[in-house]
Protein backbone atom coordinates (compact mmCIF):
# COMPACT_ATOMS: atom_id res chain seq x y z
CA UNK A 1 0.00 0.00 0.00
CA UNK A 2 1.55 3.55 -0.99
CA UNK A 3 2.47 4.92 2.50
CA UNK A 4 0.49 8.47 0.56
CA UNK A 5 -2.86 6.83 1.26
CA UNK A 6 -1.70 4.41 4.22
CA UNK A 7 -2.52 7.74 6.77
CA UNK A 8 -6.01 7.86 6.00
CA UNK A 9 -8.78 7.01 8.77
CA UNK A 10 -10.70 4.19 8.25
CA UNK A 11 -13.68 5.77 7.93
CA UNK A 12 -12.11 7.33 5.13
CA UNK A 13 -12.22 5.88 1.78
CA UNK A 14 -8.77 5.24 -0.29
CA UNK A 15 -10.09 4.69 -3.72
CA UNK A 16 -11.56 7.51 -3.89
CA UNK A 17 -8.64 9.17 -2.79
CA UNK A 18 -6.49 7.40 -5.25
CA UNK A 19 -8.89 8.59 -7.95
CA UNK A 20 -9.18 12.58 -7.15
CA UNK A 21 -5.31 11.80 -7.12
CA UNK A 22 -4.88 10.79 -10.15
CA UNK A 23 -6.97 13.61 -11.95
CA UNK A 24 -4.81 16.13 -9.76
CA UNK A 25 -1.67 14.23 -11.57
CA UNK A 26 -2.54 15.96 -15.04
CA UNK A 27 -2.03 19.43 -15.57
CA UNK A 28 -0.17 21.89 -18.57
CA UNK A 29 3.30 20.07 -18.00
CA UNK A 30 1.59 16.58 -17.91
CA UNK A 31 -1.29 16.74 -20.44
CA UNK A 32 -0.98 12.81 -20.98
CA UNK A 33 0.63 10.08 -19.22
CA UNK A 34 0.85 6.50 -19.36
CA UNK A 35 0.09 3.89 -17.22
CA UNK A 36 3.64 3.93 -15.63
CA UNK A 37 3.82 7.19 -15.24
CA UNK A 38 0.48 7.80 -13.31
CA UNK A 39 1.74 4.91 -11.13
CA UNK A 40 4.80 6.44 -10.61
CA UNK A 41 3.29 10.27 -10.14
CA UNK A 42 0.52 8.88 -7.64
CA UNK A 43 2.43 6.38 -5.67
CA UNK A 44 0.64 3.11 -6.30
CA UNK A 45 1.48 -0.34 -8.02
CA UNK A 46 0.46 -0.80 -11.65
CA UNK A 47 -2.30 -2.63 -10.61
CA UNK A 48 -4.29 -0.25 -8.43
CA UNK A 49 -3.34 2.91 -11.42
CA UNK A 50 -4.75 0.26 -13.44
CA UNK A 51 -8.29 0.12 -11.69
CA UNK A 52 -8.84 3.51 -11.07
CA UNK A 53 -7.80 4.57 -14.75
CA UNK A 54 -10.38 2.26 -16.25
CA UNK A 55 -12.76 3.38 -13.30
CA UNK A 56 -12.19 6.98 -14.59
CA UNK A 57 -11.97 5.76 -18.07
CA UNK A 58 -15.96 4.23 -18.22
CA UNK A 59 -17.46 7.00 -16.37
CA UNK A 60 -15.93 9.48 -18.76
CA UNK A 61 -13.37 11.33 -16.70
CA UNK A 62 -10.10 9.95 -18.76
CA UNK A 63 -9.58 9.22 -22.40
CA UNK A 64 -7.04 6.62 -23.52
CA UNK A 65 -5.01 6.62 -27.01
CA UNK A 66 -1.95 5.49 -28.16
CA UNK A 67 -1.29 3.32 -24.95
CA UNK A 68 -1.61 7.37 -22.79
CA UNK A 69 -4.71 8.79 -20.52
CA UNK A 70 -5.47 12.39 -20.73
CA UNK A 71 -8.58 13.85 -19.37
CA UNK A 72 -11.61 14.38 -20.76
CA UNK A 73 -14.43 17.22 -21.02
CA UNK A 74 -16.01 15.63 -18.00
CA UNK A 75 -13.68 16.63 -15.77
CA UNK A 76 -14.66 20.39 -16.35
CA UNK A 77 -17.93 19.32 -14.35
CA UNK A 78 -15.48 18.82 -11.17
CA UNK A 79 -14.45 22.35 -11.53
CA UNK A 80 -17.43 23.39 -12.58
CA UNK A 81 -19.11 22.28 -9.55
CA UNK A 82 -17.14 24.18 -6.91
CA UNK A 83 -17.69 27.35 -9.34
CA UNK A 84 -20.87 27.70 -9.72
CA UNK A 85 -21.44 27.17 -5.69
CA UNK A 86 -19.46 29.93 -5.49
CA UNK A 87 -21.89 33.12 -5.60
CA UNK A 88 -18.44 35.49 -5.45
CA UNK A 89 -16.91 34.03 -8.32
CA UNK A 90 -19.85 35.02 -10.45
CA UNK A 91 -20.86 38.38 -8.77
CA UNK A 92 -17.32 39.29 -9.55
CA UNK A 93 -16.99 38.89 -12.84
CA UNK A 94 -18.43 41.83 -14.43
CA UNK A 95 -16.66 43.67 -11.77
CA UNK A 96 -13.49 42.46 -12.73
CA UNK A 97 -14.55 42.90 -17.05
CA UNK A 98 -15.05 46.62 -15.92
CA UNK A 99 -11.72 47.07 -14.10
CA UNK A 100 -10.03 45.79 -16.88
CA UNK A 101 -12.08 47.98 -19.58
CA UNK A 102 -11.53 50.79 -17.33
CA UNK A 103 -7.91 50.24 -16.40
CA UNK A 104 -6.34 48.64 -19.51
CA UNK A 105 -5.13 46.09 -16.89
CA UNK A 106 -5.43 42.60 -16.22
CA UNK A 107 -7.77 41.82 -12.84
CA UNK A 108 -8.36 38.68 -10.78
CA UNK A 109 -10.11 37.42 -7.96
CA UNK A 110 -8.37 34.58 -5.95
CA UNK A 111 -8.58 32.51 -3.11
CA UNK A 112 -6.20 30.61 -0.59
CA UNK A 113 -6.02 26.64 -1.20
CA UNK A 114 -3.11 25.74 1.09
CA UNK A 115 0.44 26.56 0.24
CA UNK A 116 -1.37 28.03 -3.35
CA UNK A 117 -4.01 31.06 -4.35
CA UNK A 118 -6.57 29.37 -6.58
CA UNK A 119 -7.98 32.43 -9.52
CA UNK A 120 -11.46 31.71 -9.28
CA UNK A 121 -11.74 34.99 -11.73
CA UNK A 122 -10.11 36.69 -13.85
CA UNK A 123 -10.19 39.81 -16.70
CA UNK A 124 -7.18 39.72 -19.21
CA UNK A 125 -5.86 43.19 -21.05
CA UNK A 126 -6.35 42.76 -24.61
CA UNK A 127 -2.95 44.36 -24.74
CA UNK A 128 -1.19 40.95 -22.87
CA UNK A 129 0.61 38.29 -26.26
CA UNK A 130 0.51 35.93 -23.67
CA UNK A 131 -1.98 35.48 -20.28
CA UNK A 132 -0.27 33.29 -17.32
CA UNK A 133 -2.96 32.94 -15.44
CA UNK A 134 -6.89 31.34 -16.37
CA UNK A 135 -9.36 30.49 -13.90
CA UNK A 136 -7.99 27.46 -12.10
CA UNK A 137 -4.66 28.68 -12.12
CA UNK A 138 -2.64 28.00 -8.71
CA UNK A 139 0.52 29.79 -8.02
CA UNK A 140 2.46 30.10 -5.04
CA UNK A 141 0.95 32.08 -2.11
CA UNK A 142 3.66 34.13 -1.28
CA UNK A 143 4.78 35.25 -4.74
CA UNK A 144 1.66 37.08 -5.27
CA UNK A 145 0.20 40.01 -4.33
CA UNK A 146 -3.30 38.31 -4.24
CA UNK A 147 -1.79 35.44 -1.74
CA UNK A 148 0.11 38.00 0.66
CA UNK A 149 -3.41 39.55 1.12
CA UNK A 150 -5.11 36.56 2.24
CA UNK A 151 -1.95 35.17 4.29
CA UNK A 152 -1.80 38.34 6.29
CA UNK A 153 -5.77 37.91 6.99
CA UNK A 154 -4.84 34.96 8.72
CA UNK A 155 -5.22 34.30 12.65
CA UNK A 156 -1.21 34.49 13.87
CA UNK A 157 -1.93 30.64 15.00
CA UNK A 158 -3.20 29.52 11.17
CA UNK A 159 -0.16 31.75 9.60
CA UNK A 160 2.46 30.01 12.01
CA UNK A 161 1.18 26.54 11.02
CA UNK A 162 1.01 27.39 7.46
CA UNK A 163 4.72 28.58 7.52
CA UNK A 164 5.60 25.40 9.30
CA UNK A 165 3.83 23.44 6.37
CA UNK A 166 4.72 25.43 3.31
CA UNK A 167 8.15 25.58 1.94
CA UNK A 168 8.78 29.19 0.34
CA UNK A 169 10.00 28.34 -2.91
CA UNK A 170 12.30 31.65 -5.03
CA UNK A 171 10.07 31.38 -7.89
CA UNK A 172 12.36 34.33 -9.08
CA UNK A 173 15.04 36.40 -8.04
CA UNK A 174 12.58 38.98 -6.02
CA UNK A 175 10.30 36.24 -4.45
CA UNK A 176 10.70 36.20 -0.81
CA UNK A 177 11.84 32.76 0.31
CA UNK A 178 12.43 33.24 4.63
CA UNK A 179 9.65 32.80 6.97
CA UNK A 180 11.03 36.09 8.61
CA UNK A 181 11.01 38.00 5.71
CA UNK A 182 7.40 37.27 4.66
CA UNK A 183 6.29 37.70 8.49
CA UNK A 184 7.49 41.34 8.02
CA UNK A 185 6.00 41.76 4.11
CA UNK A 186 2.42 40.39 5.81
CA UNK A 187 2.76 43.01 8.64
CA UNK A 188 3.35 45.68 6.64
CA UNK A 189 0.27 44.11 3.82
CA UNK A 190 -1.68 44.40 7.63
CA UNK A 191 -0.82 48.24 7.99
CA UNK A 192 -1.71 49.67 4.68
CA UNK A 193 -4.36 47.43 3.81
CA UNK A 194 -2.87 46.18 0.49
CA UNK A 195 -0.55 43.56 -0.72
CA UNK A 196 2.21 44.21 -3.60
CA UNK A 197 4.39 41.85 -6.26
CA UNK A 198 7.07 43.61 -7.29
CA UNK A 199 8.22 40.66 -10.19
CA UNK A 200 7.63 37.92 -7.39
CA UNK A 201 5.56 35.67 -9.82
CA UNK A 202 6.98 36.22 -13.15
CA UNK A 203 9.57 38.74 -14.22
CA UNK A 204 8.52 42.17 -15.88
CA UNK A 205 5.09 41.46 -13.82
CA UNK A 206 3.90 43.71 -11.42
CA UNK A 207 0.57 43.58 -9.11
CA UNK A 208 -1.50 44.96 -6.62
CA UNK A 209 -4.68 43.19 -4.19
CA UNK A 210 -6.73 44.17 -2.06
CA UNK A 211 -9.08 41.96 0.56
CA UNK A 212 -12.95 41.24 -0.05
CA UNK A 213 -14.66 41.47 3.28
CA UNK A 214 -17.76 39.88 4.03
CA UNK A 215 -18.95 39.56 7.08
CA UNK A 216 -15.81 40.77 8.42
CA UNK A 217 -14.03 38.06 7.11
CA UNK A 218 -11.55 38.10 4.38
CA UNK A 219 -13.30 35.69 1.30
CA UNK A 220 -11.25 36.51 -0.97
CA UNK A 221 -8.95 39.21 -2.61
CA UNK A 222 -8.90 41.41 -5.86
CA UNK A 223 -5.89 42.36 -7.90
CA UNK A 224 -5.14 43.85 -10.22
CA UNK A 225 -1.71 43.49 -12.52
CA UNK A 226 0.52 44.66 -15.79
CA UNK A 227 3.80 45.39 -16.69
CA UNK A 228 6.42 46.95 -15.27
CA UNK A 229 7.77 48.86 -17.85
CA UNK A 230 4.35 50.96 -18.36
CA UNK A 231 3.10 50.38 -13.89
CA UNK A 232 5.45 51.34 -11.03
CA UNK A 233 4.26 51.15 -7.08
CA UNK A 234 3.76 54.39 -6.93
CA UNK A 235 1.50 54.76 -9.73
CA UNK A 236 -0.62 51.35 -8.95
CA UNK A 237 -0.51 52.85 -5.41
CA UNK A 238 -2.29 56.17 -6.31
CA UNK A 239 -3.66 55.20 -9.81
CA UNK A 240 -5.15 51.32 -9.83
CA UNK A 241 -5.62 50.81 -5.48
CA UNK A 242 -8.63 53.12 -4.72
CA UNK A 243 -10.39 51.55 -7.91
CA UNK A 244 -9.56 48.12 -6.45
CA UNK A 245 -11.01 49.24 -3.10
CA UNK A 246 -13.99 50.55 -4.51
CA UNK A 247 -14.39 47.56 -6.46
CA UNK A 248 -14.12 45.44 -3.27
CA UNK A 249 -16.25 47.63 -1.33
CA UNK A 250 -18.84 46.99 -4.26
CA UNK A 251 -18.50 43.02 -4.32
CA UNK A 252 -18.26 42.91 -0.01
CA UNK A 253 -21.37 45.08 -0.13
CA UNK A 254 -23.30 42.80 -2.85
CA UNK A 255 -22.03 39.59 -1.17
CA UNK A 256 -23.49 40.97 2.31
CA UNK A 257 -26.98 41.97 0.64
CA UNK A 258 -27.06 38.23 -0.94
CA UNK A 259 -26.59 36.99 2.14
CA UNK A 260 -29.59 38.33 4.00
CA UNK A 261 -31.75 37.91 0.88
CA UNK A 262 -31.93 40.76 -0.44
CA UNK A 263 -32.39 41.53 -4.15
CA UNK A 264 -29.15 42.43 -6.00
CA UNK A 265 -31.34 44.45 -8.32
CA UNK A 266 -30.09 45.21 -11.85
CA UNK A 267 -27.90 47.86 -11.76
CA UNK A 268 -23.99 46.76 -12.67
CA UNK A 269 -21.22 48.45 -10.67
CA UNK A 270 -19.53 50.89 -12.14
CA UNK A 271 -16.02 52.05 -12.06
CA UNK A 272 -16.23 55.62 -10.99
Amino acid sequence: MSTRFAGLEQDLLQSLAKGLAVIEAFGPETPRLTLSQVARRIGLSPGSAQRVLRTLEHLGYVGREDGAFSLRPRALLLGYAYLSSQPLAAIAQPILAALTERTGESCSLAVLDGADVVYVGRAAAPRLRRDYVSVGTRIPAHTTSVGKVLLAALPEAALEAWLRATRLERVTPHAIAEPAALRDALAAVRRQGYGVNDQETIMGIRSIAVPVRVAGRVEAALGMSGEVVRLDVAEMVARLLPLLRDAADSLAGTMAARERGESLGVEPWRVR
